[in-house]
């Protein structure tokens, strides 16, 4: 817009009005103290200035104790169509006209009206439920759809995979889990132990835990401890205190020595590997410092900044490689039934280490897929670049699971498939971070995914020192995973319908927990395709949310 030119009404009676330089401040970035006080000294009728300007000086302190009376209008220059708001918040506090314009010259207000009449055109349509339009981006709510029954094919998956492993070795691999888990919960005693909590009292566990200077962010945690030990019955109550029901003999330093000993020489067997073993050994001999704050988890699953720990934490068990071969399978079923029209677009999130990526990318080497690897963080990321270089048609990105998706770059129905690997139950809310993903997805889209649905104790004594604090169903029920039937329960809440899972109930696995989810996006969901048709305007940015985003400043949009 050229200001040297705009032509303003003035009120009836008043002389034609040029305006003066120090009045237009179009030009001039000034701090809001400095123009202020140019206000205050020139006192003019009319001033011009840029919506950046307008906005710091409605924020400046100082604004509410100046005299702007003279102020009879005021008109500013925006880049933003959306910033017909800031036009009416300034008439509110400046109590004269405001007037906004675009650079083309076009009035803020007449763009304000025009908004509202696309809204109340998107609102029309029977599926939407909630709009917002913020400059060319106009934000819709869909409607719920009802769950259908949907075929996920799992029933072939299950029976492919099966015949990749032994019964006996699978039934190994559970008496292994379970003497895993024993051993984390003798250390768990020993740790208690140096670090004075035991008998643990039980009038005031926060207080004793502060007593014991036990960390603040693991205090919750060394809690949980005690509810589990008394529930697997290695701490019985006797009064006010819980006392460990086994001889000290029992969870002694050297005792516990010689019991990682032996089970990392039975796991090596039953694997082919150690690593998973010596991560878990190290950290039960570590739990003092770890309680207390003076050893970072991080470091121990990360040793010199190495990956190689936690690639084997994510691959080394019987459970970790049926859950990457039930993926892998499926995900290439699945694109084999895919159309060859045009590319399958498919995104992964958390891939970490690379373990479910590894296994999956062979199921898609026939076929035509745009593969985007993303990890919350960038490290992980670049190191992924490196890892999967056989790949080159893979591309790499960061994407956090806590994080709105749109924030991020990440436009919505994007996607025909997002995989998953042990990444869910690190996020904060679960139920918001699958309502988030279904909105990434096409209608018709499938989620595929991974993740323990049960308690397992040796993670509560190493990596559960590294967790946030959940803030969704497992804030209730202090666990570390949500169950099976509360993943369920917050796929059909997030809109997904479907939600079977592997392995089968009768499966030796089943009994670990580790599971292999696939839940799918309704068909008939409301498609960007089906609204766009329906406004009908081609200039429109259209973004399908599953609720609204925090306008109008929509700051957090890309």
């Amino acid at each position: 817009m050229n200001v040297d030119t705009l032509l303003i009404d003035l009120p009836a009676g008043a002389h034609p009005w040029r305006l003066p330089t120090l009045t237009d401040l179009g030009a001039h970035q000034q701090a809001p103290a400095r123009l202020l006080a140019v206000l205050e000294r020139q006192r003019p009728a009319v001033v011009v200035m840029s919506a950046e300007q307008l906005e710091r000086l409605l924020d400046f302190p100082a604004l509410a104790l100046s005299d702007l009376s003279h102020l009879e209008q005021l008109v500013f220059v925006s880049e933003r169509p959306g910033d017909w708001q800031l036009a009416e918040r300034a008439a509110a506090q400046l109590d004269c006209h405001v007037q906004g314009f675009t650079e083309e010259g076009r009035d803020l207000a007449d763009l304000k009206r025009e908004q509202q009449r696309w809204c109340e055109r998107a609102l029309g349509h029977p599926q939407v439920s909630a709009v917002a339009l913020h400059g060319q981006t106009l934000f819709a709510v869909p409607q719920r759809c009802e769950a259908t029954a949907v075929d996920d094919h799992l029933d072939a998956t299950e029976a492919a995979v099966n015949q990749q492993f032994s019964v006996t070795q699978l039934n190994q691999a559970v008496q292994l889990n379970q003497r895993l888990s024993h051993a984390a919960l003798l250390s768990m005693l020993n740790g208690l132990e140096q670090c004075g909590l035991l008998p643990a009292p039980l009038n005031d566990v926060a207080q004793s835990l502060a007593n014991a200077g036990i960390a603040p962010g693991h205090r919750p945690l060394i809690a949980r401890w005690l509810d589990v030990l008394h529930t697997q019955q290695l701490l019985q109550r006797k009064g006010d205190h819980l006392y460990p029901s086994l001889d000290a003999s029992a969870w002694s330093t050297a005792t516990l020595d010689d019991l990682w000993a032996q089970l990392s020489l039975d796991w090596a067997q039953n694997t082919g590997g150690s690593t998973t073993l010596d991560y878990a050994r190290d950290n039960a001999r570590q739990l003092p410092a770890l309680m207390r704050g003076e050893c970072a988890a991080v470091h121990l699953l990360f040793p010199q900044g190495r990956t190689d720990r936690a690639t084997a934490l994510y691959r080394e068990s019987l459970a970790a490689q049926y859950q990457h071969r039930s993926v892998a399978h499926w995900v290439g079923a699945w694109a084999a039934r895919q159309p060859t029209d045009a590319p399958l677009r498919v995104l992964e999130v958390g891939a970490g280490t690379g373990s479910t990526t590894q296994a999956v990318l062979p199921a898609l080497a026939n076929v035509a897929v745009d593969y985007l690897c993303t990890d919350v963080s960038r490290y992980f990321s670049e190191q992924a670049a490196e890892r999967l270089h056989a790949w080159p048609w893979v591309r790499h990105g960061v994407f956090d699971i806590d994080r709105p998706a749109l924030a991020q770059g990440y436009h919505t129905q994007n996607w025909d498939l997002i995989v998953a690997g042990g990444v869910l139950n690190a996020a904060r809310d679960t139920e918001r971070s699958l309502a988030i993903l279904l909105t990434l997805l096409r209608p018709g889209g499938w989620l595929v995914f991974s993740e323990p649905t049960q308690e397992e104790f040796w993670v509560m004594a190493s990596q559960a020192f590294m967790l946030n604090q959940a803030s969704d169903e497992r804030a209730l029920s202090s666990c570390t995973f949500l169950d099976l039937n509360q993943w369920q329960g917050a796929l059909a809440r997030a809109g997904f319908q479907g939600n079977r899972s592997l392995p089968a109930a009768h499966h030796p696995l089943a009994r670990l927990g580790h599971r292999v989810f696939v839940a799918q996006v309704p068909e008939q969901r409301l498609s960007r395709a089906a609204l766009a048709a329906h406004l009908k305007h081609p200039d429109l940015q259209l973004e399908l949310l599953d609720r609204l985003p925090d306008l109008p400043t929509a700051k957090d949009l890309p």
